[in-house]
């Protein structure tokens, strides 16, 4: 009984300080919205997995940050194939891709978090310089996984998985996942931004993972955090 009382009063105390104004600061806030720009913090998957139902509030969270985008319009496709929520993504707030890819909106939020807590910090300590572009081969396609009929549909379908091929430095050197993922001095840069990368994706995929994937990064949105 008494902890029954404990619990109410703290019930009491709750709802008095809510409802006098006080919030607690964002990163202790599930409920918070997003900044791409802020240090992640313990709420990270559940703020993201919201941004993916909340387009108005994703693109408010892609345009602060910095990124270079354009809003898609929904479209429905035979198959289980199309997107909602969707962008055409130019540009990170600090590297820009070789060419505009669409994607969802949480998977570019995602991609703006990777580029900012992991690219580039570990492209300065491993090269001393920054990362300026981010070599790729798209992200729609209406496939089943692995191009395999009886294979579910594959998170490309929906535009929600992006595959990564390399990166251009300042300088203009080129670091290729699929030249470098074993040469003793890149390969370490390239196994870190797996490693350090893993919790902003829903999969974070790579050469290690099978011969399908020996020449790229594949990162999703959706996902239960899967990385190999």
């Amino acid at each position: 009984m008494r902890a029954w009382l404990l619990f109410a009063l703290l019930l009491a105390v709750v709802a008095l300080v809510w409802s006098s104004g006080w919030r607690p600061p964002d990163r202790y806030n599930p409920w918070a919205p997003l900044d791409l720009r802020a240090e992640p913090d313990l709420f990270l998957g559940y703020k993201l997995s919201r941004l993916a139902d909340d387009a108005p509030r994703c693109r408010a969270a892609l345009r602060d940050a910095g990124a270079v985008f354009e809003p898609l319009a929904d479209r429905e496709q035979a198959g289980g194939c199309g997107w909602s929520n969707a962008v055409r993504l130019s540009a990170l707030a600090d590297a820009k891709l070789a060419s505009p890819v669409m994607l969802t909106c949480r998977l570019a939020a995602s991609l703006v978090l990777f580029d900012r807590n992991v690219l580039q910090p570990d492209a300065r300590v491993a090269f001393g310089q920054p990362v300026r572009a981010i070599d790729h081969v798209g992200s729609y396609a209406c496939r089943n996984v692995y191009h395999r009929d009886q294979a579910p549909l594959s998170r490309h379908a929906r535009a929600d998985a992006f595959d990564i091929t390399g990166f251009r430095l300042g300088d203009g050197r080129r670091v290729s996942i699929e030249e470098d993922w074993v040469d003793p001095a890149r390969a370490p840069f390239l196994r870190a931004l797996q490693g350090d990368g893993c919790h902003y994706f829903g999969a974070f995929l790579g050469p290690d993972y099978n011969a399908a994937h020996r020449t790229h990064f594949h990162v999703q949105g959706r996902g239960y955090g899967f990385c190999h």
